[in-house]
């Protein structure tokens, strides 16, 4: 007898409160007078961090711009809430997390501020110079927190804390949100806006490489010479532009040429039928030494201004942010709503069944290994705009960061399983965790190990759920 299906969860103001804490959140950050100040009279926030000497007051704001990332987190928590109303238990915990991160900057406010007397409230001082901006984004930011108390209907069984986060992601996400607040009370200056940003720019590329390589280990296969062919390629668009090229061709041609040297590799493991790190291990030692006899060590210097498309900076964010948000979005849209992508999803969990229900393992296998080497090609180009320099050899161990950050992100090691947006997360995770081990005085190198149990744990995980789907 089948189960009685669970009466959907009507929507109630409560599921609206995520959406509504942002948009005050974002209306007072960005519109409404954040400090009184001397000279300047009611500043925002805008102007208050222009410059040092917009800062009149010398008032305590490392961290300040962390509110409207967090505001942002909120929003596309509460629009989730909205659509999902019976996930609202589940959402409720993340929000407060994320309204953490508003009340982490007024933490260590109070903190940085004297009270040694009552005057400190008067008149010309600091606390007495505050306006409304500050107050609304305080109260907004312990609500956002509070909200988890508020009853909510109990969810069918799929909808529960416990089931969501079973989700891979669900957990990366938490874990990111609180390691930015532990460490933003820890040091203050782990907040700061250029911290974040080279946090997230610094490594966007990291996260457009482990997006072919999701989709790569989804189908059962594993690809280890993206690090090397990363190199070759970020060399090879140096080069050209050096040599006269057009920007926009020295930044397509790796495409192009990633795409090739991916087709190749899908056809020695679809139709000659070696196996995939048996290939990508000859091709790691290739281009190695390719690329080594053919630049002799020599960095790639003088590239023209208009080359350095990390650099930029449309409507104030930096272009490698761009990239990786927009390419996460079409890559986890393509893989769950595609025929194509759903079919690396069959082709990965079972292939034998997958062949019988007609799909081609040869057809298969070449699209993923190339649309692997279009996106190695991306990251190269993000990687070798980043700089005035290009460096011959790759970051050490870069394969192994863009596999555990698919890894830990919940892709399956024997395929069939994952997804793209929870390889970015863990990207993200463990290039904050690296910086984190920085301003809480941990050696870096911790790194290594940090990153070898979050393998072993995440492919356990994995192991221990496939023997109880087998029961």
């Amino acid at each position: 007898m089948s189960k009685a299906k669970s009466a959907p969860v009507p929507r109630r103001p409560a599921h609206f409160i995520g959406i509504v804490l942002a948009l005050v959140i974002i209306g007072a950050y960005f519109l409404l007078p954040f400090v009184i100040q001397p000279e300047r009279g009611p500043s925002t926030v805008a102007v208050l961090t222009e410059s040092k000497k917009a800062n009149e007051l010398k008032l305590f704001k490392t961290g300040i711009e962390v509110i409207p990332l967090a505001a942002l987190g909120i929003l596309l928590l509460g629009i989730w809430n909205v659509i999902v109303p019976a996930a609202g238990r589940a959402i409720s915990v993340l929000m407060s997390v994320a309204g953490l991160l508003v009340v982490v900057y007024y933490i260590n406010f109070f903190r940085a501020t004297p009270f040694s007397s009552p005057n400190e409230w008067g008149e010309g001082t600091i606390m007495g110079s505050l306006d409304i901006a500050f107050w609304i984004m305080l109260v907004a930011g312990v609500l956002a927190v509070l909200q988890i108390f508020i009853p909510r209907a109990v969810p069918e069984e799929r909808y529960r804390i416990t089931k969501l986060f079973g989700n891979q992601e669900s957990v990366i996400l938490f874990g990111l949100l609180l390691l930015i607040f532990v460490v933003g009370i820890a040091n203050p200056r782990f907040l700061q806006e250029r911290n974040i940003s080279d946090i997230l720019q610094g490594n966007a590329y990291i996260a457009v490489a482990a997006l072919g390589m999701t989709m790569v280990i989804v189908t059962g296969n594993i690809d280890i010479s993206v690090g090397s062919l990363i190199g070759l390629l970020a060399v090879i668009s140096g080069r050209l532009v050096v040599a006269g090229l057009p920007s926009p061709l020295a930044w397509l041609i790796p495409l192009f040429v990633g795409a090739g040297i991916g087709a190749f590799i899908g056809f020695l493991v679809a139709y000659l039928r070696v196996p995939s790190i048996v290939v990508t291990l000859g091709m790691l030692s290739i281009i190695k030494g390719i690329l080594i006899i053919w630049t002799a060590g020599e960095r790639v210097t003088d590239m023209p201004a208009d080359y350095h498309l990390s650099q930029m900076r449309p409507l104030g964010i930096p272009m490698p942010i761009i990239i990786m948000v927009l390419l996460t979005i079409v890559v986890v849209l393509w893989m769950r709503y595609s025929a194509t992508g759903r079919a690396f999803y069959a082709l990965g969990g079972n292939a034998e069944a997958a062949r019988l229900s007609g799909l081609s393992q040869r057809r298969l296998l070449m699209t993923v290994f190339t649309l692997n080497g279009i996106f190695v090609g991306i990251a190269s180009v993000m990687y070798s705009t980043q700089f005035q320099i290009i460096q011959v050899t790759p970051p050490p161990a870069l394969e192994l960061s863009i596999i555990t950050a698919s890894v830990v992100g919940g892709v399956s090691i024997l395929g069939g399983t994952g997804t793209a947006i929870g390889s970015t997360l863990a990207t993200l995770l463990l290039n904050f965790i690296r910086s984190a081990m920085i301003f809480i005085n941990v050696s870096p190198f911790w790194l290594k190990t940090v990153q070898g149990l979050l393998i072993l744990v995440t492919v356990l995980a994995d192991l221990i759920r496939r023997r109880r789907q087998r029961l």
